[in-house]
């Protein structure tokens, strides 16, 4: 995920393992759909790679789904209507 460092500019940095260079996640994403009587509710989250405190609540991670998006460059969920969704992240 871009990062605004302290000279003001914004980077994406990331590790790069083996002899091929293999890069590394700093983050993921998860998207939950659920669906009940026709009606949708949907969870998106992007979380670190790497071990996360139990004390911090799930919660922190929601994310809007446009930005997951973005960041990945495709459309998730796309041909289910708007007004379809009962609840996205919790709302």
């Amino acid at each position: 995920m871009p990062r605004k460092e302290q000279d003001g500019k914004t980077y994406v940095k990331y590790e790069v393992i083996g002899q091929n260079h293999v890069a590394v996640p700093t983050h993921y994403f998860k998207v939950i759909m659920c669906e009940k009587n026709g009606e949708f509710t949907m969870y998106s989250y992007v979380l670190p790679n790497m071990p996360c405190s139990n004390e911090t609540p799930l919660s922190y991670y929601l994310v809007p789904l446009d930005s997951i998006e973005r960041a990945a460059g495709f459309l998730l969920f796309d041909k289910i209507p708007k007004n379809k969704f009962k609840s996205i992240n919790g709302k």
